[in-house]
């Protein structure tokens, strides 16, 4: 993992914090204004990473609902979204809506993250932005939760990154032979898929370095971290951010390295 960069982005006008026993950070009075001062006017992909909500750390507003409530603010500029999520294919029968519910089950995923999702897709239809969502092929879901055996967690995550991976390669494809197309394309998932620097050892489950070389090196990655379910994450705790989290009435953006942030929400009032 890169080291911190305390220097401010291109175009940022927020000074930088000063608190010495914090790392360094910016403050903003909002996520859109922090992505406004933060993303490269330059990017080509911008890969929106979260901790996922989840069922056993209750009463916390999602990333997920902070950057729908954001994307009108810089929705302009992004032509495609692609989302870490799909459709059930009915052709595949009962066993892939099974397969999906052994899913959402496994990974502790609350109900209303289902309408967050359809809440950040009309927002992104509101906008103007063509959505994109995985395909899940019947094959996919005997592998990812086989009907007798348990959800295989590495062949999600496997599935998830090639989707994610091909989706964005071929908007950049078909975008880059249309002029005056809009400059960016985004994509919103977990945070393990969009690192730049990925820690050693999940490295196959990153997009990132494929799809950085089909923007021609403008690829940006940004999470956005409710700092409530960082506390409830192991690796989290151990981050360079992580202090964080402890103090974040404002929206907190620390630079992990070249065109890599972290985001920290405000703590969500009790």
């Amino acid at each position: 993992m890169a080291p911190a960069v305390a220097d401010a982005p291109a175009g940022s006008t927020q000074p930088p914090a000063t608190d010495p026993h914090l790392p360094p950070h910016r403050s903003f009075a909002d996520l859109a204004t922090a992505l406004a001062a933060t993303l490269p006017a330059d990017a080509r992909v911008i890969g929106f990473g979260e901790l996922h909500a989840r069922a056993d750390v209750p009463g916390v507003r999602s990333s997920l609902s902070a950057f729908t409530d954001a994307l009108p603010a810089f929705g302009e500029r992004i032509s495609d979204l692609v989302v870490e999520t799909w459709r059930v294919d009915g052709t595949c029968g009962s066993g892939a809506v099974a397969a999906t519910q052994r899913l959402e089950t496994s990974v502790r995923r609350p109900a209303a993250t289902k309408s967050e999702i359809g809440k950040l897709v009309d927002a992104t239809r509101a906008a103007k932005i063509q959505p994109h969502a995985m395909t899940v092929s019947c094959a996919d879901y005997d592998k990812i939760a086989p009907a007798k055996g348990d959800v295989d967690p590495i062949a999600m995550l496997t599935l998830t990154t090639k989707e994610l991976t091909r989706i964005a390669r071929s908007a950049v494809a078909v975008r880059d032979k249309q002029p005056g197309h809009r400059p960016w394309i985004a994509l919103y998932g977990g945070a393990l898929h969009n690192d730049r620097f990925p820690p050693k050892g999940v490295e196959e489950w990153s997009y990132a370095d494929a799809v950085d070389k089909a923007a021609g090196g403008k690829y940006v990655e940004v999470d956005i971290v409710a700092p409530e379910l960082a506390e409830a994450d192991k690796l989290s705790r151990g981050e360079p951010w992580f202090p964080l989290c402890a103090s974040a009435k404002q929206v907190l953006v620390w630079q992990r390295g070249e065109r890599s942030f972290v985001v920290v929400l405000p703590r969500t009032p009790p």
